[in-house]
């Protein structure tokens, strides 16, 4: 994990302590995902299963479309279920753009070290430009799409390549 990543989490948050596992090296604590400690043991006792989908997102999932439909109080409960088991307090937000952020930040600490989601996450809100400009110096807007296809561009002459490929 980031620098960032880690400073941006709260204090006592669970999943940070059940999560992260530190390293130190030369005096500095560097923290990595430990999430899926037994990720390579499939039978037996140990047994541990990566999930294409867990409950916490289907929450988060739930949370952002009633941002979307402004049902504040049904965001904001689903946002609490997420934030309660992780040890946190619940947050009562009426503003949607503060909401939108809270959901935002919930799934990049929630879903970290998952498949890329922070990635489509910020692609499909479209704020990758704003987010990842901050960290990333060298970073262009066309950095966020992606190529396309050698294959697709000769089937199909209309299509042209995206711009930075």
């Amino acid at each position: 994990f980031t620098d960032e990543f880690v400073a941006s989490t709260e204090s006592g948050d669970a999943r940070m302590i059940n999560w992260a596992k530190p390293i130190n090296y030369l005096g500095k604590d560097y923290y990595y995902p430990n999430k899926f400690k037994n990720a390579m043991t499939t039978t037996g006792p140990t047994a541990e299963f990566i999930m294409a989908i867990r409950s916490a997102e289907i929450y988060l999932v739930r949370a952002e479309a009633r941002a979307e439909q402004n049902n504040f109080s049904g965001a904001s409960d689903d946002l609490s279920i997420i934030r309660t088991r992780a040890a946190l307090p619940a947050l009562s937000i009426g503003d949607q753009a503060a909401l939108l952020v809270a959901i935002e930040k919930e799934r990049r600490i929630e879903l970290a070290a998952e498949c890329g989601r922070r990635w489509y996450d910020l692609n499909r809100t479209g704020r990758a430009n704003a987010v990842l400009s901050i960290v990333k110096p060298n970073w262009t807007t066309t950095d966020a799409l992606y190529p396309v296809p050698a294959t697709e561009l000769s089937a199909n002459p209309s299509l042209v390549q995206n711009a930075g490929y």
